[in-house]
């Protein structure tokens, strides 16, 4: 059974920043860096194209007849007849200009590299902004195929409706979800900010059916989770995005709270964020030092660093990693491994140690351009390799009574490793 924010999309779009401000403004154009995994299932799911400013060079050589006429001249001639002489329905012309850069960037060879079109630039901003126009509450799909409350977000709209966990979604603005997928339940519901979506709910606790309204609301969406397994706390974060460090922070904060023996930091499934981001988490474990060198194809460097005096410094940590642990999490374990503040547990990540600017075009597309590689602290580049974890699990996550065996392989080595030590934890 699936559950899923209702703000959330489940599109893994996720992107990343690095570690300065990592939105930066050049007119006309907003710039953001990223080092993300998300990036490339970006590509794939949407179409991929590629930088304005080489369409505007054709056009601006056909204008003028500059020095790389004779290089665009293959290109007006196969435009024009293909115009002239295509027996079929043609694209618009939009889509063939798209279609052009396209072409053009897939000889970049780097799946990182996009043109992402308005529409789906849309969701990846919104995404990676980490609040919502919702409602405040998850859902799942039962047996049946129908959309149900799952959680409601305290003092959110849902909840201040009157919504109860195991209502039934039947429709959205007199729109029948049967037969729909979570997505698409999903994409009815968000909406604009203060929009009203009215959901036709069924409450199985009274069999009665009525329409419910409810005015959307910023709503922030979850990526951190905690909890505590006996004396060990257990953090969880899904994606980096712009309100990731502020909520680790506090799950991490409510976990020291109650004295753990030690923190096992589940990086699992996360494909990665904004590098400001994950720097600021990496630093929430680490003194004085250096996270990762981010380099240019120029040769110059830059250096991410952590301070001290940040709360997750003394508690022992243990991060899970599997496959899909990629960029943005890739920095965080790789810092933490090299400076023998963690162990990584699971099997070797993705190996995405790219770092991308995006820019936001005045069109609302997005064009997002890989400028540098990272390096760990120890200068390890991970592209490609990825990193390899202290204590490998063999096969699968799960085992057929559905136990986690990752989780407790860290279980395993935290009671080998740290046994409790009431003078620093607290007895």
């Amino acid at each position: 059974m699936k559950d899923e924010s209702l703000e959330m999309n489940n599109l893994e779009i996720a992107e990343k920043e690095p570690a300065r401000s990592l939105t930066k403004t050049a007119l006309p154009q907003t710039r953001a860096r990223l080092s993300s995994f998300q990036v490339l299932t970006i590509v794939v799911a949407l179409v991929m194209t590629s930088t304005v400013s080489f369409l505007g060079g054709v056009i601006y050589d056909r204008r003028t007849g500059d020095a790389y006429s004779d290089e665009f001249q293959v290109f007006w001639e196969t435009w024009n007849t293909v115009d002239k002489e295509f027996y079929g329905d043609m694209p618009n012309r939009q889509d063939r200009v798209y279609g052009a850069i396209q072409g053009f960037i897939t000889t970049l060879n780097d799946p990182f590299t996009a043109f992402v079109v308005p529409e789906q630039a849309d969701i990846h901003r919104q995404f990676m902004s980490g609040k919502f126009g919702g409602i405040g509450a998850s859902v799942s799909i039962d047996a049946n195929g129908e959309p149900y409350i799952t959680r409601l977000l305290r003092g959110n709209p849902a909840e201040k409706a009157g919504l109860e966990p195991l209502d039934v979604i039947r429709s959205v603005d007199g729109q029948s979800v049967q037969g729909l997928t979570l997505d698409e339940v999903v994409d009815l519901i968000k909406g604009d900010v203060g929009t009203e979506v009215v959901l036709t709910i069924y409450r199985p606790s009274q069999d009665t059916t009525f329409d419910q309204p409810i005015m959307r609301a910023v709503i922030e969406e979850l990526t951190a989770y905690s909890g505590m397994i006996g004396d060990i706390g257990y953090l969880r974060l899904s994606s980096f995005n712009a309100v990731s460090a502020s909520q680790t922070e506090r799950e991490l904060q409510n976990l020291l709270d109650q004295d753990p023996r030690a923190i096992v930091f589940d990086l699992r499934g996360n494909g990665g964020g904004l590098l400001d981001e994950a720097v600021k988490i990496a630093d929430m474990f680490l003194d004085e030092g250096l996270v990762l060198t981010e380099r240019s194809r120029s040769g110059d460097e830059e250096r991410y660093v952590s301070d001290s005096g940040d709360l997750g410094e003394r508690v022992p940590v243990v991060i899970l990693i599997d496959g899909n642990s990629a960029s943005a999490s890739e920095v965080v374990a790789g810092a933490l491994q090299d400076r023998d503040r963690a162990v990584l547990i699971g099997q070797k990540s993705y190996g995405k140690g790219s770092v991308q600017l995006v820019h936001d075009l005045p069109g609302g597309e997005q064009l997002r351009v890989t400028i540098a590689a990272w390096y760990t602290p120890d200068d390890r580049r991970i592209h490609g390799t990825g990193l390899e974890p202290d204590v490998v699990v063999e096969g699968d996550q799960f085992d057929a009574q559905g136990n986690d065996l990752y989780l407790n392989a860290a279980i395993d080595y935290i009671n080998a490793t740290y046994p409790r030590d009431p003078h620093i934890f607290g007895g």
